[in-house]
């Protein structure tokens, strides 16, 4: 995946996530009952939106080898929009609402019970826990050829400038 097509995807994931948010909040507002389901949901698409929207600032700040494990979740992007969209369609108001609400009579319905609630947040866990792995995993491999490099130059007791100093040879201890 490249960095433009998989930034894009955040961007489809992250815009898709706002507009379930916003219909959640209208359903809140609506429905009395479902108020905790709702709530849940809601909460999950805004943890994924927070987790996605630092990605989509670190793709579009790093190169893709710095990266690669991140940029290799091409397929669960995709997998979790079309989860969000399947909601997205399931969320929204159909006509009969409009007509409805044309006449005089708001009637508004939670589309989905307690156990599907369940599995919907079990899977939007999910997608979160792999989108901030792969984030971990990068950070690691970043964090190990850091330290691999510093290593590499006190190794070899290669000259450094630190600030406000003038430039002084690196002593490894045993080497003299």
């Amino acid at each position: 995946m490249d960095g433009l097509s998989g930034a894009a995807s955040v961007i489809a994931v992250i815009d898709i996530s706002a507009k379930i948010t916003s219909i959640c909040y209208q359903y809140a507002v609506d429905v009395k009952d479902a108020k905790n389901d709702i709530e849940r949901v809601q909460r999950k698409v805004s943890d994924i939106t927070h987790v996605l929207e630092k990605l989509k600032q670190l793709l579009n700040s790093q190169d893709e080898k710095r990266l690669s494990t991140t940029h290799g979740l091409s397929d669960s992007l995709k997998q979790c929009l079309r989860e969000l969209e399947d909601m997205k369609a399931k969320l929204e108001p159909g006509k009969t609402r409009k007509t409805m609400s044309r006449i005089g009579i708001r009637a508004l319905k939670w589309p989905f019970t307690s156990k599907q609630v369940d599995k919907i947040v079990s899977i939007l866990k999910g997608y979160q826990q792999t989108f901030m792995l792969a984030l971990q995993v990068d950070q690691t491999v970043l964090t190990f050829n850091i330290d691999q490099n510093a290593e590499d130059r006190l190794g070899h007791g290669q000259i450094f400038r630190t600030k406000g100093q003038d430039l002084q040879q690196t002593v490894v201890p045993g080497a003299a």
